[in-house]
């Protein structure tokens, strides 16, 4: 991925933070033929699984991406954080600039192993449901099925774990602009007020104790 030295994020905790926090993400694998298969896919984090932790997730049995993953090779799984444009006129001098894009990403690389035994895989999609059922006054849960049905659905899925061996953080959030410039385009995200843009004001403060 191209980066910028203004724009590269290596802080291990930010980019696992934007994992967690969009981990709807895309999984590419080559297939081999000079192609690349792609998947669209929830992910589950574990964190302090290896030096950069894991992943899980899972795919339909019929969906040819699974045993590309499995076989050995590298596989990428791309996560999207908060995006948006970014006017030349919100800038000190908008007549010597030009609009962009800003946006967060996190690129985790490494290699899959699988598929999950059944207990594994029944584990993942537990935990899929009590990450995203969090906050409900009735949390929904895999319990709930009837007991025929869960098995009949674990059936029809494979599971997966990817080991992360490196990841790749591009956070551009106008580390590239004068303070008066990054100024300006903080005050216009919070007018716009979109959620994307409250999120890319969240991210654009440093960790505590930090400076960018």
């Amino acid at each position: 991925m191209y980066s910028p030295r203004a724009f590269v994020e290596t802080d291990l905790d930010r980019q696992l933070d934007l994992i967690e926090a969009h981990g709807f993400g895309c999984l590419m694998v080559q297939d081999g033929q000079g192609g690349i298969e792609i998947a669209h896919l929830p992910f589950v984090l574990d964190r302090g699984v290896g030096p950069h932790g894991r992943l899980r997730a899972h795919v339909a049995r019929a969906n040819p991406i699974w045993r590309l993953a499995t076989d050995g090779r590298p596989v990428v799984a791309v996560f999207s954080g908060p995006h948006g444009y970014v006017s030349a006129r919100w800038y000190e001098e908008p007549t010597r600039q030009v609009p962009t894009w800003n946006y967060a990403v996190v690129h985790a690389h490494g290699r899959a192993s699988g598929p999950m035994d059944r207990d594994d895989l029944s584990a993942l999609l537990d935990d899929l449901a009590a990450i995203h059922e969090r906050g409900a006054a009735e949390p929904w849960s895999t319990r709930a099925l009837d007991r025929e049905l869960h098995e009949s659905l674990l059936q029809g899925i494979v599971g997966f774990a990817i080991a992360i061996e490196r990841l790749e953080g591009k956070f551009k959030l106008s580390q590239n602009r004068s303070p008066a410039d990054q100024a300006r385009v903080a005050r216009a995200l919070a007018e716009r007020g979109r959620p994307d843009d409250l999120e890319m004001l969240r991210w654009m403060k440093p960790p505590s104790g930090q400076g960018r």
